[in-house]
């Protein structure tokens, strides 16, 4: 009599399990196909123009966001609104939004195209403050991530060079006063050492840095022949002969 009782009790157990993970895998499915989240990968993003060319007068920066859910195979735009009383930097002067915003077909990954004027900006930091809403399928998820901060600014920092005895110094003496057109143009004839003396370039490099950024003795004395060829003469050129408009001033170099 009991055996009776027991395989039947077992046997509902069973249909009973076979219920419950029916609706789960239903529920489940459900929600992938119709909930889509977005968040932004980062809380903030900082960017600046630094020793950019000079000719360089605006930059696109993609601010990037990320979906939860499967890629579709078509775009589909989202939205995210400016915080204005969390924003210094103003639309129109300071940047534009250059496009839509899209997440690309068969991708889970997208971008805000945020057009930085450079004109327009000094030493100062300009923030834009930017909240996804939700549009278009598209729900704002992971909330510290709902909102991003961009910093932009247009500064550019003297090299931390050493004179002879450690000390931080310019080296006035070949590139005049400290002008932040000057150190913009120098890095940009440095890294086009690169392709026109490119050992030398590499040597450069392996001794004092990324852009020159660890010199000592107040200047590369082991290759100022190559620094009066390649940068110093274009420098001079560049500033006093061809745009003496710009207001900056270079010694003449040595044998020109």
């Amino acid at each position: 009599m009991k055996k009776n009782i027991f395989i039947p009790s077992i046997i509902g157990s069973f249909l009973l399990m076979l219920v419950f993970a029916s609706c789960k895998k239903e529920s489940l499915v459900s929600f992938d196909k119709n909930f889509t989240g977005i968040y932004f990968e980062t809380d903030s993003i900082n960017y600046s123009f630094s020793v950019t060319p000079i000719d360089i007068t605006n930059y696109l920066l993609k601010v990037p966001v990320e979906i939860m859910g499967a890629p579709v195979s078509e775009d589909r735009v989202f939205k995210a609104d400016v915080v204005a009383d969390k924003s210094t930097a103003v639309a129109g002067t300071h940047y534009t939004i250059s496009g839509d915003m899209i997440i690309p077909k068969d991708s889970i990954n997208g971008y805000i195209p945020l057009l930085i004027n450079r004109s327009s900006l000094g030493t100062a930091d300009f923030t834009v403050q930017f909240k996804l809403v939700a549009q278009n399928g598209f729900e704002p998820v992971n909330k510290p991530n709902t909102e991003i901060k961009v910093v932009f600014n247009n500064r550019v920092e003297p090299p931390t060079w050493k004179d002879w005895q450690g000390k931080p110094t310019w080296p006035d003496f070949k590139l005049g006063n400290w002008n932040p057109l000057t150190y913009i143009k120098f890095i940009e004839l440095f890294r086009a050492l690169e392709q026109k003396a490119p050992e030398t370039y590499e040597a450069m490099v392996a001794q004092f840095g990324k852009d020159l950024a660890n010199v000592d003795y107040g200047w590369p004395w082991d290759y100022d022949n190559t620094m009066t060829k390649y940068i110093l003469i274009p420098m001079y050129q560049y500033f006093v002969e061809q745009n003496p408009s710009l207001g900056v001033k270079i010694p003449r170099p040595s044998g020109y």
